[in-house]
């Protein structure tokens, strides 16, 4: 071990601005201070449909970094739940498609260094009222689709295409 090295650096936050190209907005959202932080969180913890992160740092406190920006553009998330495949849908495929675009993620678990993000995904809608189609692949094979899911509500999804649950914003 090099005790001139103490492994401490500021974070980072990059914003994806399309084409494969990123900008770093560490430093505009006060990511300033140097932290041995190596895994991070994100999850909307206040429902309001806006991701917020919590870094991890090693011997050290976790930093929690709300989201507090007051957008007016939309959102749908997406919590599956496994029947025929796991519980939580890990592994499952969820492609989304709006007015405003596509997109696309799957359910993952082990997001990061010591830490797991929620399971639930967040889909940006931009302006957009509605997600048009929703479809899920499943681990099993399922192949799921659900038409006009309202914007910024949380959808719980059963395997199998059922509506379990819907849970709107808090803005």
């Amino acid at each position: 071990i090099q005790p001139q090295v103490t492994f401490a650096q500021t974070p980072h936050l990059f914003r994806n601005l399309g084409g494969g190209r990123f900008e770093d907005v560490g430093k505009k959202l006060g990511f300033t201070s140097k932290l041995v932080a190596r895994g991070a969180a994100r999850g909307d913890i206040d429902n309001d449909g806006r991701l917020d992160i919590l870094l991890v740092t090693n011997g050290g406190p976790a930093y929690l970094y709300r989201n507090a920006t007051g957008t007016t553009l939309n959102a749908i998330r997406i919590q599956t739940v496994g029947t025929r495949s796991n519980r939580n849908g890990i592994g499952a495929t969820i492609k989304m498609q709006s007015a405003n675009g596509s997109g696309w993620q799957m359910v993952r678990s082990g997001s990061s260094y010591c830490s797991q993000s929620e399971l639930t995904l967040t889909f940006g809608l931009g302006r957009a009222l509605q997600a048009d189609t929703v479809e899920i692949t499943w681990p099993s094979g399922q192949k799921d689709t659900l038409r006009n899911l309202k914007a910024n509500n949380t959808y719980t999804l059963e395997e199998g295409g059922e509506i379990l649950a819907t849970k709107p914003f808090n803005r």
